[in-house]
């Protein structure tokens, strides 16, 4: 009896879909055990981490096992509030803004820590809005009222008018050499006035236009509102306004320093006025208390905490990567130098045409197009 043999391409076929899909099953079984591989010794690491990895502190200098801390805190960049947007958040570390209400936060936090004995603010500003100065100079005091512990300001190259107003609050103030320390202060907006004006060019991508006369009108409610408008002058009481509030935050300004630093009014309104100085004529003027490296600083202050050398300077930690991003190396990109700049210019642009500023520069540059 002969045997009838199983047609041939549906055995073919019935083969092909087994290899395919034990290959299927395979793959999927090995992505299951590599992605559970991963997640378990991403886990394990975080659990077997030693625990100084939860401390906010990064270590910077000193013995990193001492429980004695010197928190540096950085005044760095153009001083604002607070962050308006997600965007003003995630950036303000990377371009170099400080965030007024922020560092006064961090000395709230710091106050609360033991562990912290002294403060050093590293200070590389020339300045920015009055409230974000005065945010600092407020938790320099509470901090300074709350723990009975030293705060030194340490200024890296410049701390002119904002942070002027910031550093003033602290015990002591020392500069590194060659820095620039003054701009005592306070600047308004630049307002533009067209006389007669025959052309106006929009920009590269609008084009400019041109005619024997230009007509311009903005409609507007409530006198002054249009303060401002380059079609049209300044009225003389509009100027008197407008100086009579940028006097009132000078004298502001100027009572402060004085008080803190000991430094008569007259002497900042008629000798010093809103010059920067170097280190020597800093120190004459009682800006400063003196020249000094950084880590003659904080040796100076180490000591002032009697604390000797057995201290960890430390500085809150940045990198505080969620786990998810870890594990897939989600990290986000660092701008260029241009749009950092950039970023900064948009602020301060912003602000210079809204209020007045304790700013050491021509802000009216940033502004133009």
């Amino acid at each position: 009896m002969t045997r009838s043999l199983p047609p041939f391409w549906p055995a073919v076929a019935h083969r092909c879909g087994m290899i395919f899909f034990g290959t299927l099953v395979f793959f999927l079984t090995l992505g299951i055990v590599g992605m559970s591989a991963t997640l378990f010794l991403a886990i394990l690491g975080v659990l077997m981490a030693p625990a100084n990895q939860d401390s906010p502190y990064q270590h910077v200098s000193g013995k990193e096992t001492s429980r004695n801390r010197i928190l540096t805190i950085d005044i760095v960049g153009p001083i604002l509030g607070s962050p308006q947007t997600e965007e003003d958040t995630l950036f303000s570390s990377i371009v170099g803004v400080t965030y007024g209400y922020q560092v006064q936060q961090q000395l709230e936090a710091a106050a609360e820590d033991e562990s912290v004995k002294a403060i050093l603010l590293n200070i590389a500003t020339p300045g920015g809005t009055i409230f974000g100065s005065q945010a600092i100079a407020d938790g320099i005091n509470a901090y300074r009222k709350a723990t009975q512990r030293p705060v030194y300001a340490f200024v890296e190259g410049i701390s002119a008018s904002g942070g002027v107003w910031a550093m003033v609050a602290a015990d002591k103030i020392y500069a590194d050499h060659g820095s620039l320390i003054g701009s005592i202060g306070i600047i308004g907006p630049s307002v533009l006035f067209y006389d007669r004006p025959t052309s106006l060019d929009s920009g590269l991508f609008q084009g400019g236009v041109t005619a024997n006369a230009i007509e311009e009108r903005t409609l507007s409610a409530g006198r002054g509102k249009d303060f401002g408008n380059p079609f049209r002058r300044l009225t003389p009481a509009e100027i008197q306004v407008f100086q009579a509030g940028l006097e009132q935050e000078y004298s502001t300004f100027v009572s402060h320093v004085a008080k803190a630093r000991g430094i008569d009014p007259s002497v900042i309104r008629n000798q010093m006025g809103a010059m920067v100085f170097s280190n020597a004529q800093a120190q004459q003027y009682r800006l400063i208390d003196g020249t000094l490296s950084r880590p003659q600083v904080i040796t100076a202050l180490a000591r002032a905490a009697q604390i000797d050398d057995n201290y960890a300077v430390v500085r809150l930690r940045r990198d505080r990567t969620p786990l998810i991003n870890q594990l897939f190396g989600v990290h986000l990109p660092r701008p260029s130098q241009q749009e950092q700049h950039l970023w900064q210019q948009q602020q301060l642009c912003a602000l210079s045409q809204q209020r007045a500023l304790a700013y050491y520069g021509q802000l009216a540059s940033l502004c133009r197009p």
